[in-house]
């Protein structure tokens, strides 16, 4: 019995896997006929937030969140991607500072993926953390879930406040 959820497990986490793929490609090869809109804000003065809203017929499909801070080496990226309003799926990345800039102008740069996360009708259906599948079972899943949707809808929300500020 123990081998057999193993294997469906194992499918399981593979078939999170190609949907990652899938996500990834399709943005990629879309890229070029979404707008791009990018902002900047300051945390303090040290630190602040990049944005890259992608949209698409008015739509956001994408945005990335940028944190950086001149007192650490590593910086945080977050990937926030959107099918019809409701966020499909979350990536964070860390990456190092001496790619900044280049990250900065919105060009993809080395980054070390930290985790991934998959939603349907708002529901997590998916997470893989440090490149380890984590089970629906795990006391954590409903907070992360929470978090992540939580945080998704605020990328969106900050929008327009991010607009009025340019």
């Amino acid at each position: 019995m123990k081998l057999f959820l193993t294997v469906i497990w194992l499918a399981l986490a593979s078939a999170i896997g190609f949907a990652q793929q899938d996500i990834d490609k399709k943005f990629e090869s879309n890229k070029a006929k979404y707008k791009l809109e990018k902002f900047a804000q300051g945390e303090d003065a040290t630190s602040g937030y990049d944005y890259f809203f992608y949209k698409e017929k008015g739509k956001i499909v994408k945005v990335r969140e940028i944190w950086s801070s001149s007192s650490h080496k590593i910086y945080r990226a977050e990937d926030y991607y959107y099918a019809d309003g409701k966020l499909i799926a979350l990536y964070k990345y860390t990456f190092d500072r001496k790619f900044y800039k280049t990250a900065e102008r919105g060009r993809n740069v080395p980054m070390k993926l930290v985790e991934k996360m998959f939603f349907t009708d708002s529901k997590l259906t998916g997470w893989i953390e440090n490149g380890k599948p984590v089970a629906a079972t795990d006391r954590r899943w409903r907070e992360r879930e929470t978090e992540a949707l939580e945080s998704g809808s605020g990328m969106l929300e900050s929008y327009d406040s991010l607009k009025e500020i340019g």
